[in-house]
């Protein structure tokens, strides 16, 4: 009868373990790149999400949000500080074909998301040439910059650098984007610890 209880006890505790590991966030995963063209060396980092809603054509198994990074000390003019990196682009391949609008010179996709359990935000986003992955872009204002204040939005919930030690990261991004003659692709990235990806793509700001 022991041994019975025993067992029970350590099938139940098994199976919470597993639960528990199956719902903790996936980390970044890095690797250091070359791109021999401009004969620059950056970090990237990848992060699997999961559809809520997934495309209606294609056969991508989930949503991945790549950004890459320069890395080396970076003085902000007019910020009074400096970032340990900088943000050169980033992107989230969905998969198959993601409707576009046009306003002015510039194409875009229309993406809503929500920061954890915050309001609804629209932005209007990059794509690919192949329309199969939306990006960290203002294609209609060539002035905004490299789109590191949509990557800093959804790490900290601000569009801005971050300050050490001020408010905590976010923990849960879902996001929604239209299908080409299709429906809302919707997806979730469950965000785990933003110190490492943060400081090398120069979102945190430090003081002098």
């Amino acid at each position: 009868m022991k041994t019975k209880l025993r067992i029970g006890m350590f099938v139940i505790a098994l199976a919470c373990c597993t639960v528990t590991a199956a719902q903790a966030p996936t980390a970044w995963q890095r690797s250091e790149r070359t791109d021999p063209l401009r004969e620059i060396t950056y970090t990237q980092f990848k992060l699997d999400g999961r559809f809520l809603t997934p495309p209606a054509k294609g056969d991508n198994p989930h949503p991945t949000m790549i950004v890459r990074c320069l890395p080396g000390r970076d003085e902000k003019k007019g910020v009074h500080g400096y970032t340990n990196g900088k943000f050169r682009e980033g992107y989230i391949h969905v998969g198959g074909v993601m409707d576009s609008d046009v306003s002015g010179d510039g194409e875009f996709v229309r993406a809503q998301f929500r920061l954890d359990n915050g309001k609804l935000q629209t932005e209007q986003w990059g794509r690919s040439t192949d329309f199969s992955a939306i990006f960290f872009s203002h294609p209609t204002c060539p002035l905004c910059g490299s789109g590191y204040d949509i990557f800093a939005n959804l790490l900290f919930g601000h569009a801005m650098y971050h300050k050490e030690n001020t408010n905590p990261q976010v923990r849960k991004v879902v996001i929604g984007v239209s299908e080409f003659l299709g429906g809302e692709v919707v997806m979730q990235f469950d965000m785990p610890d933003a110190t490492e990806v943060a400081e090398a793509c120069g979102i945190i700001l430090h003081k002098n």
